[in-house]
């Protein structure tokens, strides 16, 4: 199998979550020294433990929302591996809830999670891509930030339609840089994140609680619910040369559920 990742440093922030961990292994089959950071040290180390050697893990623990604890981890991995040639934002904050409920601070925790998280990370190591003459950035989005249907996730949305701008803008300013900045926006995937998402719709509905997964059949043309590797490969498209004229731009890795221009 041709690597396309060889000598690549990879930082990947929410590696603890179901798309970040699978990013993780899919970089790592793909040569690329592999850091995972978010809250949870246990679960990043049980993922870190399943990557191969070759990866040379790294768990950096922090709050994405501490910009300090962002600029320190940049720097303890600049140290440690000379260079950030990658960065995948993949935090999320899981606040569910009907828009009357949402108090302030639940709003600005899931955009401190999400699109300042993603600010603050992508802060911290375009001042290096930069220096060393390039390098990419991947933003996990969805679907949400262009077609907001889930009525317990507005506030995701709204945060996943300012990653996706923070991204095309990124892209115009450091492109000149040779840095490529692009995102991705997953419709439903098989995921514990969607089974909460579920839940939380099918209780603003009134209906009985559960993880059923229904209408996924005609949620998208192709029928069926995206996994976790779809997300990944999409990812490893946006990180390596495949992709070396791409960038701002927000790739629907959805199965064509997105119905808008």
């Amino acid at each position: 199998m041709t690597q396309l990742l060889t000598e690549k440093t990879a930082w990947i922030t929410g590696a603890a979550g179901a798309i970040g961990a699978e990013v993780c292994r899919r970089f790592a089959e793909h040569g690329a020294r592999i850091v995972l950071s978010g809250r949870n040290e246990a679960a990043l180390q049980e993922i870190a433990d399943t990557l191969p050697a070759s990866a040379t893990p790294l768990v950096c623990v922090l709050d994405i929302t501490d910009r300090k604890a962002v600029d320190a981890a940049a720097e303890e991995i600049l140290k440690s591996n000379g260079a950030i040639d990658i960065l995948v934002n993949s935090t999320t904050c899981p606040i569910f809830a009907d828009f009357l409920d949402l108090s302030d601070e639940d709003w600005m925790a899931v955009l401190d999670a999400k699109v300042l998280g993603y600010m603050r990370s992508s802060r911290a190591v375009l001042p290096h891509m930069k220096k060393n003459g390039g390098g990419a950035i991947i933003n996990i989005s969805g679907r949400g930030g262009h077609q907001p249907s889930s009525p317990s996730h507005l506030a995701g949305s709204c945060s996943n339609a300012a990653v996706n701008t923070l991204t095309k803008g990124l892209a115009n300013i450091y492109g000149p840089a040779g840095i490529r900045i692009n995102a991705i926006a997953p419709g439903p995937v098989r995921s514990p994140r969607y089974d909460a998402i579920t839940l939380a719709n099918k209780k603003l509905a009134g209906k009985s609680s559960g993880s059923q997964r229904s209408g996924i059949a005609t949620a998208n043309p192709l029928g069926e619910m995206s996994e976790v590797g779809d997300i990944a490969d999409g990812a490893l498209y946006l990180a390596s040369d495949m992709s070396r004229f791409v960038t701002g731009i927000v790739l629907q890795v959805d199965g064509g559920g997105t119905a808008c221009l």
